[in-house]
C-alpha cells in the first residue's frame, strides 16, 4: 500500500469545494458502509485512502472494503492523519474515504421510459435534506432527480453521506432551469404536479404513468415560475400545528404513495 502523494492531498482538499468537484469530475464518499453501497451498485472508486490511526472500531469493515478494492484493481493509499483530514469531512471519521467519478445522465434517456417517476427539486439549499431525499428516492424506485439552478450540490460531502449510498442508485441531473424542465417534460408528455400548502389533496389524484413532482425548499418553496404556468397544485393534508412539512419528509410521502400504487 503506497503512501498518499502530495498531489492527491491537494486533490482531496479541492474536492471539499463545489468548484473543485466540478472541475475534476470527482466526489468523495466517506466510510466503509457508503463504499459498500457503491459496490452493490457496481460502482467502484477511482482510488481509496485509509488512515489506520482513525480506523479503530471499524477495522473489520474497513479491511473488507480494502480487500474488495484490491480485488477490483482500485488503487489504495495510506495517509497520515493530517493528510487524511484534508479529504475527510466527518468529526469522528472511520478512517476510510473513496474518491468516485461524478456520473453523467441524460434527461432525454429518462424521458423515454413508459413508466416514470421524477422529482424536480427547487430552492433546496440544505445538503442533509437533499441527501435524505436521494436516499428515499432509491428506496422507492424513483427514476431520477432533477435539480434546478440554486439547489445545493448533490455531491457535497454532507449530501453524499446523508444519501446513505442512494447517490449510487438514482440518476441526478443538476443545474437545470425551470423553463427547460417544463419544456422538456411537456414535449415528452410528462405532466408536473407542484407540491405545496395549497392545491388538491395529493391522495385523491389519479397520477398518470409518467409523473413529475415539483418540490420546493422549506424556507422559499418553489419559484413563482410554477404558479404562473398551467400546472396542477397538490398538497398533503396536515394539521394546523405546523406551517409546512420538511421537504425530505414530503418527498418521502409522495414517493411512497407512488411506489405503493405501482405494486
Amino acid at each position: 500500500m503506497a503512501d498518499l502523494p502530495k498531489a492527491r492531498v491537494k486533490q482531496l482538499r479541492s474536492l471539499k469545494q463545489r468548484k473543485g468537484r466540478e472541475e475534476l469530475g470527482l466526489f468523495v464518499g466517506e466510510g466503509p458502509l457508503l463504499i459498500e453501497e457503491a459496490f452493490k451498485a457496481g460502482v467502484f472508486p477511482r482510488f481509496a485512502v485509509v488512515c489506520h490511526e482513525l480506523v479503530e472500531g471499524s477495522r473489520d469493515k474497513v479491511d473488507a472494503v480494502l480487500a474488495r478494492c484490491r480485488q477490483e484493481g482500485v488503487e489504495v493509499f495510506e495517509a497520515a492523519r493530517a493528510d487524511f483530514e484534508e479529504g475527510a469531512d466527518t468529526v469522528n471519521s472511520q478512517g476510510l474515504i473513496g474518491v468516485f467519478g461524478t456520473p453523467a445522465f441524460e434527461l432525454d434517456n429518462l424521458l423515454k421510459r413508459d413508466y416514470l417517476t421524477l422529482l424536480v427539486l427547487d430552492n433546496l439549499r440544505d445538503p442533509g435534506n437533499l441527501g435524505t431525499i436521494v436516499r428515499q428516492a432509491a428506496a422507492f424506485d424513483c427514476d431520477g432527480l432533477l435539480l434546478l439552478k440554486g439547489c445545493v450540490d448533490p455531491f457535497n460531502h454532507k449530501a453524499v453521506r446523508a444519501s446513505m449510498g442512494g447517490i449510487f442508485h438514482v440518476p441526478v441531473i443538476s443545474d437545470l432551469t425551470p423553463e427547460d424542465v417544463m419544456q422538456r417534460l411537456s414535449n415528452a408528455g410528462v405532466w408536473p404536479y407542484v407540491t405545496g400548502t395549497r392545491g388538491t389533496n395529493a391522495f385523491t389524484v389519479s397520477y398518470p404513468p409518467r409523473t413529475a413532482f415539483i418540490i420546493g425548499g422549506e424556507s422559499e418553496g418553489v419559484q413563482p415560475f410554477w404558479s404562473e404556468r398551467d400546472v396542477i397544485g397538490i398538497t398533503i393534508p396536515q394539521s394546523s400545528k405546523v406551517e409546512s412539512l420538511n421537504a425530505a419528509v414530503a418527498a418521502s410521502i409522495f414517493l411512497a404513495y407512488r411506489y405503493q400504487a405501482r405494486k
